[in-house]
């Protein structure tokens, strides 16, 4: 009676198997890390450039004479916010306090989410960028601050949006994944 010859694999066969699945799934994971990485930053920034687009936008509309001011609504009443354009020979002297309403709108518009934390920017637009000393305390990866080229801001910005020493600028600092932050500034001129 001819033998019956078993068909299987060796343990060694197996232990090389997994071997090899263990590797591929070690290399899938860091480049799917590198890859949401990239892209949470492309987000941020995309946001940051689209807050800068709609700072620029609005101001150019409502700040035509250096008693006009910017009003903006926000939040589910529809609430108002306002500041002084203070415009004069086309430079806003005084961009103090008009980064406030800006601020109040993206924090209340419920679509702009931080990527990261994937919750609403009301709890990641801060009222006015922290200077360096305290901006990794106070911010978080996927969060933006909005505000003007004042001696903390610009500290904290290291000079990003400065002119000649003025603070003629808004400025967006938006966190990136990696902990560093991405600047864009809102000029007095265009």
């Amino acid at each position: 009676m001819p033998k019956k010859i078993l068909k299987g694999f060796t343990l060694i066969e197996l232990l090389v198997v997994v071997a090899i699945i263990g590797i591929l799934s070690a290399i899938g994971v860091v480049a799917y890390s590198k890859y949401t990485t990239m892209a949470q930053t492309q987000v941020i920034k995309t946001q940051n450039k689209e807050m800068n687009d709609f700072i620029k936008t609005e101001i150019l509309t409502q700040c035509i004479n250096y008693s006009d001011e910017v009003s903006i609504k926000y939040g589910s009443n529809n609430r108002i916010a306002k500041a002084a354009c203070n415009k004069n020979n086309n430079e806003w002297h005084t961009v103090s306090g008009m980064y406030r309403p800006f601020k109040y709108y993206f924090s209340w518009k419920s679509d702009f989410k931080n990527v990261i934390q994937s919750h609403n920017q009301k709890n990641g637009i801060g009222g006015s960028c922290p200077n360096r000393a305290s901006a990794d305390q106070s911010m978080k990866p996927g969060n933006h601050c909005i505000s003007y080229e004042s001696l903390g801001s610009r500290d904290f910005s290291k000079n990003a949006c400065s002119n000649n020493g003025y603070s003629h600028w808004l400025i967006i600092g938006s966190m990136l994944p990696d902990g560093s932050y991405h600047f864009s500034c809102v000029g007095k001129t265009w």
